[in-house]
């Protein structure tokens, strides 16, 4: 942090602006003599550009003023202002020229222990001089600029996985930070590639292939036959020679299977019947005199047909039913000679995990034909008191059924068919199947859509499946068609992992990894596509983006994330080289959620707000009562009202000037506001700040957080945050050898904060920064340095003024914001502008792209320059829509 110090009496201009900052630097300090003028940073249309005027007037007070301790002799900070005595010498060092400007404007120079020039003279001299600039570089035909073949920061990767595969993995959570430069973590000249993330990189895809498709046979499942003691069986039953069991008609076989994972599994009943037609006629016969009753009202037609029956061999039934009673099939028992082989009947059920019993109860009935499976709901209601049965079972009375592992059991090579005249040989269980299983990843189907053939140990038809399967996803990863070829290649590896005898599926993992670390997808390169592109490029020309290289640019900028279908579909029109429709699709993007990464991406590294995950909370008291509130509600406050005014169009100035907020139950309760629906205290709501005393983000707690000390404010850390962020005017930093605060002597033991400053205004060195600096700080006295609302008899509230150049005097907070909104419009847009176009196109500005963004302000400034309009105008600006391409 930028420490609040009393700098010495020497001459001390040492370090030199940022320059992406700098060619936003504006009138600021002295170019409103007008007190109502807006400080506008527009060339002076009518000045004159003939060099002479410069060579004459300009740079001899140029000569007055700075050339004592800035010529080719005697060079302070390295800097040379004889290099800007002619127009020419301007235009070979517009950056210096730049930062010049920015220095004159902001007044830092000259030292006010020297000859200092007037208000009028500071703003002709900054005009004058800035006028030359903008015309040396904008009359001419300037070029984009050239990006840097970028790789996706942590962010985009972790996005990218998520819209690649529907499901937030965040692997890249586990990569080392992302350098910064110009203030993003996306700028192509830091986005180095390391021998360490290049491992990181591969392990990441393995984790992510072995997440998003899992092969069915390293799951838990079921592959298990019942059979002999293992068979239980319930009423009498006798164990024949080879392994079936036979039981009466009016007994039971169950089993108790313990199922792993919910899914269709599936069972094979190895069984039949061994009574004939007529056998069990004439059994009932015999027991006629028994049943005298029922036998008298047997139907003749019935009887009849069983005389009439040519084939004296018939089907029995089985049902099926689970321990709840529930009749679950039933199965077609053939006919079988007692000694011969058993047939096997099949059925299917979905199963949720745990214990189940299944029961196999036979029947009287016969049929020739069972019902359509749809039909089967026991359609002669014979199940009814099966049902019963099977539920009125205890564990005790089953747990009688279950014969002991070692327990000898007699066979029985003389057993009667017509008393036993049912037989059970296994019951087999197997599942769940592969498609129906529910641990597998939801991933698995939209991945696999066509499937190999496997027959034993081998897999067929691999090549074609796998280019099936790979064709969709390679297109999304790398952001554009691929070709047949590429294709091919990826599938091999599918195809020479199931030559290893692996199976398809680790196939199809290894070859989504080798994607996953494929330069196609870790890497944004835009290299020229057609002959016409590579004869501008080989030129020196600017190179126009191509549909599908835009497409990038654009989901990349407003989704930190790969094209989505639609945006690819329209890349592969052609439609996104034609304004309206690129517009049309911005604008479907726009309104996308996945667009919210503007505000947890862009807007939160322009504002550095990340720079709160460094804040220990409890450090800074916290709230005695109620929720306590993290540095992510901090953070979201600001996301969330960046998002509102972009996605409703609203000027960008309403960042500054809005009446409400967007809090949870926590913030709510930080500033003394109600939730307007207190039955979602987690979720944003959308609450007035009418007269809550504070007023857009130099009111949210994280912005005035992170400008402050752990136990007290800072004006100089805040009003360096608003010259930084808001006006696009970053003061220098401190020489090494200035004391602190603490360190500096108190003006009187009961010195104030703003006594103390003052002290670093009494110094000339000091004062020309630190007189605007100081007072935009100020402003915010009336909140604390948690961002809660002061008390009005708390006496820093009496110090929460200042006055700026142009004799523009506010009080509070929300005079500030109001001031700024009103006298700065412009400005802030250019530093909104600024941010904008580094952030999409992923490199600092240079001195040309000042032309782009005067460009992009004149086109928004009659609508009062609109958040959305100047997205779209970044995304139609020729740096957006071309690049240049070395030649060598």
């Amino acid at each position: 942090m930028r420490s609040e110090r009393i700098l010495p009496g020497t001459r001390w201009f040492r370090v030199l602006f940022p320059l992406a900052s700098t060619l936003a630097l504006l009138a600021f300090s002295t170019a409103n003599a007008d007190e109502n003028a807006p400080a506008d940073s527009q060339p002076n249309e009518s000045a004159s550009l003939d060099p002479s005027d410069w060579e004459n007037t300009g740079f001899l007070k140029l000569e007055e003023f700075c050339l004592d301790c800035h010529n080719a002799d005697y060079q302070e900070a390295e800097v040379d202002l004889t290099l800007l005595s002619t127009a020419e010498k301007i235009r070979d060092n517009s950056e210096l020229a730049m930062h010049s400007i920015s220095m004159i404007r902001f007044g830092a120079m000259p030292p006010e222990d020297s000859a200092i020039p007037t208000v009028e003279e500071r703003r002709e001299l900054a005009d004058q001089l800035d006028d030359l600039v903008y015309h040396a570089t904008c009359d001419l035909t300037p070029k984009p600029g050239r990006v840097t073949a970028r790789r996706l920061n942590r962010a985009e990767y972790n996005r990218a996985i998520r819209d690649l595969f529907g499901t937030d993995l965040r692997p890249a959570d586990q990569f080392p930070s992302d350098e910064v430069g110009g203030g993003f973590d996306n700028n192509a000249d830091v986005l180095s590639l390391s021998t360490m993330l290049m491992e990181k990189y591969l392990k990441a895809g393995e984790s992510v292939a072995t997440a998003v498709i899992v092969d069915p046979a390293t799951l838990p499942s079921i592959k298990k036959t019942f059979a002999d003691l293992t068979l239980h069986t319930i009423g009498d039953a006798e164990l024949a020679s080879f392994g079936e069991w036979f039981i009466r008609g009016d007994g039971m076989v169950w089993v108790e299977v313990d199922v792993p994972v919910e899914g269709e599994y599936s069972f094979d009943v190895r069984g039949g019947t061994n009574l004939r037609r007529s056998e069990l006629q004439q059994s009932k016969e015999e027991d006629e005199p028994k049943q005298k009753e029922k036998s008298k009202k047997k139907d003749d037609k019935s009887e009849k047909k069983d005389e009439q029956d040519v084939d004296d061999k018939v089907n029995r039934c089985v049902m099926v039913h689970d321990e709840t009673g529930r009749l679950i099939e039933i199965l077609d028992f053939n006919y079988q000679e007692k000694s011969g082989p058993t047939d096997g009947e099949s059925f299917r059920v979905m199963l949720k995990p745990g214990k189940h019993r299944f029961f196999f109860s036979p029947t009287e009935t016969w049929v020739d034909e069972l019902p359509k499976p749809e039909d089967r709901k026991d359609p002669w209601r014979i199940g009814e008191s099966v049902s019963k049965r099977v539920q009125g079972f205890t564990d005790e009375e089953l747990a009688k059924t279950v014969l002991p592992a070692d327990e000898k059991i007699e066979i029985n090579r003389r057993i009667s068919s017509k008393e036993f005249n049912f037989k059970f040989k296994t019951v087999s269980v197997d599942g769940p199947s592969s498609h129906t299983r529910k641990d597998l990843p939801k991933t698995q189907k939209q991945l696999i859509t066509r499937m190999a053939r496997q027959r034993g140990d081998r897999w067929e038809d691999v090549q074609k499946a796998a280019k099936i399967n790979l064709e969709p996803l390679m297109r999304r990863a790398f952001r554009r068609e691929v070709t047949d070829e590429e294709v091919k290649r990826y599938a091999s590896l599918v195809e020479a992992a199931t030559d290893r005898q692996e199976s398809f599926y680790v196939g199809m993992q290894q070859a989504i990894t080798a994607i996953l670390c494929s330069p196609s997808f870790l890497f944004r390169i835009e290299l020229p596509e057609t002959d016409k592109a590579r004869e501008l490029a080989a030129a020196g020309e600017a190179v126009p983006l191509s549909s599908t290289q835009l497409a990038s640019r654009m989901s990349f900028f407003l989704w930190s994330s790969i094209p989505d279908d639609a945006l690819l579909k329209a890349a592969k029109q052609n439609a996104l080289v034609d304004e309206p429709k690129r517009v049309e699709q911005v604008r479907r993007m726009l309104s996308d959620p996945k667009s919210n990464s503007l505000g947890e991406q862009f807007a939160s590294q322009w504002f550095g707000l990340g720079n709160l995950n460094a804040r220990d909370m409890s450090a800074f008291g916290g709230n005695e009562e109620g929720p306590s509130i993290t540095v992510e509600d901090l953070a979201a406050e600001t996301q969330t009202l960046f998002d509102h005014v972009l996605k409703n169009n609203l000027p960008v100035t309403e960042l500054l000037t809005a009446d409400y907020t967007f809090v949870n139950e926590a913030l709510a309760d930080w500033y003394g506001v109600e939730l307007p629906n207190p039955k979602e205290t987690h979720k944003l709501q959308k609450v007035s700040l009418a007269d809550a005393g504070r007023s857009g983000i130099l009111g949210h707690a994280g912005v005035l957080t992170l400008t402050s000390y752990p136990t007290r404010n800072s004006p100089v850390l805040r009003g360096k945050w608003i010259l930084e962020n808001i006006l696009g005017t970053p003061p220098p930093e401190a020489p090494p050898n200035v004391p602190e605060l603490e360190e500096t002597r108190a003006a009187s033991a009961n010195a104030t904060l703003r006594e103390q400053l003052e002290l670093h205004r009494a110094d000339p060195g000091c004062a020309s920064c630190h007189r605007v600096m100081d007072a935009l700080g100020f402003g915010l006295e009336t909140m604390d340095h948690l961002g809660r609302l002061r008390p009005p008899s708390d006496p820093s509230v009496a110090e929460a003024n200042g006055e700026l150049p142009g004799g523009r005097a506010f009080r509070g907070a929300m005079e500030l914001s109001e001031m700024l909104a009103e006298t700065e419009t412009r400005r802030f847009a250019d530093t909104t502008v600024r941010r904008l176009l580094s952030f999409a196109i992923g490199r600092e500005l240079r001195p040309a792209d000042r032309c782009f963004v005067e460009a992009i302000l004149n086109d928004a400034e009659a609508d009062g320059f609109r958040l959305r309009d100047l997205v779209e105008g970044v995304i139609n600006s020729p740096p957006f829509l071309s690049t240049s391409v070395p030649t060598s």
